[in-house]
């Protein structure tokens, strides 16, 4: 199994988040973290590779523990994450964002300059321009594409779609499904958009207060009325 989490409990020092929290996720498998906001979804991935403080539980990959508060190691074995605000460099061109996430690839499977440039031709024609230029939707673009230039074996994105436009949302989503399907890469996706989530996933995760109310199949629980009532603003 690539990714485990068994227990988990995490939050902000004093501050509980969130508890109770268990998923395994292999190789090619891909999970939506749904709920309304404010229901501790971001919490949860800051808690599962360092960044938030894990108050109890375990996390592991390929079977191995990893330490909490300390998300060094789950780079160092292939662990991506893309936060809310995108995390690009804005002074870099987009070249140089993709050039510089490249120095930190952790797997032979990353997409190379030509899957990138062909998963996000807007990208390409914008190459030399920098990256504080662009607009909010070709800079989630470029977030994404400078994850996938790491070669990850789990990619964790945190809002996709937040704020942008239709056609981009469409690039994005389309793009995450083309390669994992094809590098079998796991990945766990936030985002508010329910239908677009769970068109993206085949597993899906609901969150209320903090503890997981609901999982399973997308194709199961989107069909279900009592799931959807959870996630209703």
């Amino acid at each position: 199994m690539l990714f485990t989490a068994r227990d988990i409990a995490g939050g902000y020092g004093s501050i509980h988040i969130v508890k109770n929290i268990s998923f395994d996720l292999d190789a090619g498998e891909t999970l939506a973290v749904l709920g309304r906001n404010g229901m501790g979804k971001t919490t949860l991935l800051r808690t599962l590779i360092g960044l938030a403080d894990r108050f109890a539980g375990e996390v592991k990959i390929d079977g191995k523990p990893l330490p909490a508060r300390n998300p060094r190691p789950f780079a160092q074995l292939g662990v991506t994450f893309v936060p809310d605000d995108r995390g690009v460099f804005p002074r870099l061109t987009v070249a140089e964002n993709i050039r510089l996430a490249r120095l930190a690839r952790q797997s032979a499977y990353a997409p190379s300059e030509a899957d990138i440039d062909a998963l996000f031709p807007d990208l390409k024609r914008r190459a030399g321009q920098p990256a504080g230029t662009l607009s909010g939707g070709q800079q989630q673009q470029l977030a994404i594409a400078r994850a996938l230039a790491t070669g990850p074996r789990l990619l964790i994105v945190d809002e996709l779609s937040q704020g942008l436009q239709p056609s981009i949302v469409e690039a994005l989503a389309a793009a995450l499904i083309a390669v994992t399907r094809h590098n079998r890469l796991a990945l766990i996706l936030v985002d508010q958009n329910p239908k677009l989530a769970m068109r993206i996933c085949d597993k899906v995760m609901v969150m209320q207060r903090g503890e997981v109310v609901a999982a399973g199949p997308s194709a199961a629980l989107g069909a279900d009325e009592r799931f959807l009532d959870l996630l209703i603003v």
